[in-house]
């Protein structure tokens, strides 16, 4: 695990010598780690996720790491650690459209006998949205082309009512539809996960500070046999 941290925190070193206006830095401190309706630390472990986006100027490109490390029962979560790559172009469209393609691959670098066969999976995406509707509402199509070896499907949403001039009350709502996607081949597919949110933004300096709750009913069983409550802190500069 410390090589690959080590790597991890090297790398952002390197990228922060680009150009430290592009870059967004985030740390999220979660009760639970929960994709796409699965329990990603079975037994509620709760993780800390940092990650760093660069935006490569007006080219459309940015880049992403992200990293979950589980904070309990390290002596068996550490093999779960994960740290994740993307990259991502952002079309350029009139304002009421918006659309992105992406390239995603998802490392469990820490896990015993790592291969990059068994332990990283990669996923082909796009997401298309109407920034300008109310609810923003956005489709993601997600091709995972290894591991995971199938589609999903997420229709989104998100909504903002404004308290004062530093802070929003968010509310956000995404239904996914699971096209085989980390199911038996045998398995049938159908809708995935209903996942609600609401979370609290307020800006202290460059700072955004985002206390967040969350539930997903999920619909598969194969995904998850229970639904999931949890919630945390976002950290934004």
């Amino acid at each position: 695990m410390k090589k690959f941290l080590l790597m991890f925190i090297c790398s952002l070193l390197l990228m922060g010598n680009l150009s430290a206006g592009n870059f967004t830095y985030q740390v999220d401190l979660t009760s639970r780690y929960i994709f796409r309706g699965m329990d990603i630390l079975f037994n509620n472990k709760p993780a800390i996720q940092p990650s760093v986006t660069y935006n490569f100027g007006n080219s459309g490109f940015s880049f992403n790491a992200f990293a979950s490390f589980c904070l309990t029962d390290r002596s068996i979560f550490k093999y779960t650690d994960e740290i994740d790559l993307t990259l991502t172009y952002i079309f350029k469209t009139p304002e009421k459209y918006s659309l992105l393609v992406g390239f995603q691959n998802y490392g469990f670098f820490f896990a015993k006998d790592f291969t990059f066969k068994n332990n990283t999976t990669q996923e082909i995406f796009a997401e298309a949205g109407l920034p300008k509707v109310l609810f923003s509402p956005k489709l993601g199509i997600y091709w995972d082309i290894n591991l995971g070896d199938g589609f999903y499907f997420q229709l989104s949403g998100i909504h903002a009512v404004k308290i004062n001039e530093k802070i929003n009350l968010e509310f956000t709502a995404r239904l996914g539809y699971n096209a085989g996607q980390w199911i038996p081949k045998e398995a049938d597919g159908g809708l995935n996960d209903l996942t609600l949110g609401a979370a609290l933004p307020f800006k202290l300096d460059n700072v955004t500070i985002s206390p967040f709750f969350r539930c997903a009913v999920v619909f598969l069983e194969d995904i998850n046999k229970d639904n999931e409550f949890w919630g945390g802190i976002s950290i934004i500069f």
